[in-house]
């Protein structure tokens, strides 16, 4: 466990998170690290001391929006505040950072923000005469090792990250530089995190990491989610819905579908990005799973009434009308229940950077419209099939003051990235489950009312 360091002073402090839900999990992290330092949460950005972002830097429009975010903080901050930049973005470029973005304090990596009161202190002495800005540091601190000290809610869901870093290297993608190899957050952390949150209120438990279904991978476990979610179904009997995001189709076993099945806590949802269904796109972009429609198959037999959310990339170098066609077909034929579509995006430092950039933007975008037309479309038709049917829904409050509607989710709907169950009624509890029956059917939503 990384000490923490002294810092002379309490500084008032705002972080700002961009990205993935994992990049959510680090920022509370680097929270209760400042809390447990001394420092304190500022109610605004302008009457800060200290402004953090943690940045992202896994495609081209994530790395703009942080880069932007920087801009704008760094223009429009007073004399005496500091901006630190963190995430993945710092790790992958921090000598083009600290060149081109001079108004930056310090640079923290994506592996290192366990450092960050550390930092602070550090600035803290270089607002003497003669210290030099900006302040770098990347070296890797065992942040994955770090308990954090405390976890608290927001809400009544909560994204507990079980790894970080990933082995494959797949042709697209950066992460491995930024984040490295998979490391496996031990379990006793994990369950103890779960814990606070659990005594906060928390009903729903989101497990995210680079690559979930490799969890416990380096610790020598085969099976390493699937003994982690017995382990927390028996140690958290009241928490009712565990989720899983960001399987890697490569590691579903067995063993991980048959706890699925059998333990209700763990509900019937997989996030297991496939980036592709044609097998020599699949081959071109590095991703060594096996057949799509008998991996699909497979595991909805394993588990009745599944729900699989998955995620693809149009226009990867070489992909043909007929290879996209295959893609378009696929995603009709086996009815995927939630699908995101992102356009290839030329990742400086992977693999695919050197083969040309065949597919043009204009393309792209209307691959990405008809592939994200068919998906609607089975959604439309699935939330059809809703109608008139009862659901548990996790209240979530409503979605503007004086609304007559409660926003919350069904345990098919993650957080984020999916639709909402929209409940009509006066008074609910907001952080509980109730029963509703649906009553109308949106493109993504659906509409309903307690029973």
């Amino acid at each position: 466990m990384t000490a923490i360091a002294p810092v002379p002073a309490a500084r008032t402090f705002v972080i700002v998170s961009l990205g993935c839900a994992k990049n959510t999990v680090d920022s509370e992290a680097m929270e209760q690290l400042l809390l447990a330092s001394g420092h304190v949460r500022a109610s605004d950005r302008g009457s800060a001391d200290v402004l953090i972002v943690n940045t992202c830097g896994f495609i081209e429009s994530a790395k703009q929006e942080s880069i932007d975010t920087l801009l704008q903080l760094g223009a429009s901050k007073r004399h005496d505040q500091r901006l630190i930049a963190t995430g993945c973005l710092v790790e992958r470029y921090p000598t083009e950072l600290a060149d081109e973005l001079p108004q930056i304090d310090a640079f923290l990596g994506a592996r290192n923000w366990a450092s960050l009161p550390k930092v602070l202190s550090a600035l803290e002495e270089a607002r003497a005469p003669g210290s030099s800005l900006p302040l770098v540091e990347l070296a890797p601190d065992g942040a994955l090792d770090l308990a954090i000290a405390t976890r608290r809610a927001s809400g009544p869901s909560a994204y507990v990250k079980i790894s970080d870093g990933c082995d494959q290297r797949c042709a697209f993608c950066a992460i491995p530089f930024m984040k490295g190899n998979h490391r496996s957050k031990l379990a006793a952390l994990v369950l103890r995190e779960v814990g606070q949150l659990v005594e906060h209120g928390v009903r729903e438990i989101v497990l995210v990491g680079q690559d979930t279904t490799r969890y416990g991978h380096d610790l020598g476990q085969r099976d390493g989610l699937a003994r982690l979610l017995e382990r927390m179904t028996d140690a958290f009997p009241s928490l009712p819905w565990i989720r899983v995001m960001y399987a890697y189709p490569r590691h579903i076993t067995e063993d991980f579908l048959r706890v699925m099945r059998e333990r209700e806590q763990v509900v019937p949802y997989i996030d297991m990005p496939l980036q592709h269904t044609h097998p020599w796109t699949l081959a071109r972009m590095r991703r060594p799973h096996r057949d799509t429609d008998d991996l699909v198959a497979w595991m909805r037999d394993r588990v009745p009434g599944l729900v699989l959310r998955t995620t693809f990339i149009v226009g990867f170098p070489g992909e043909t009308d007929a290879e996209f066609a295959y893609l378009l077909d696929s995603v009709q034929r086996l009815r995927f229940d939630r699908v995101g579509v992102f356009c290839y995006s030329h990742e400086e430092g992977t693999a695919a950077f050197a083969h040309a950039d065949d597919v043009s933007a204009k393309e792209k975008a209307r691959r990405r419209s008809r592939v994200m037309a068919a998906a609607r479309d089975i959604t439309v038709a699935s939330n059809r099939a809703m109608v008139g049917k009862e659901l548990d829904v996790l209240i979530e409050g409503r979605p503007e003051a004086g609304s007559a509607w409660y926003a919350g989710r069904s345990s098919r709907d993650a957080p984020e990235v999916d639709g909402l169950v929209l409940v009509k009624a006066d008074e609910l509890p907001v952080g509980e489950i109730v029963r509703v029956r649906v009553e109308r059917a949106l493109a993504y939503d659906l509409l309903a009312r307690p029973v």
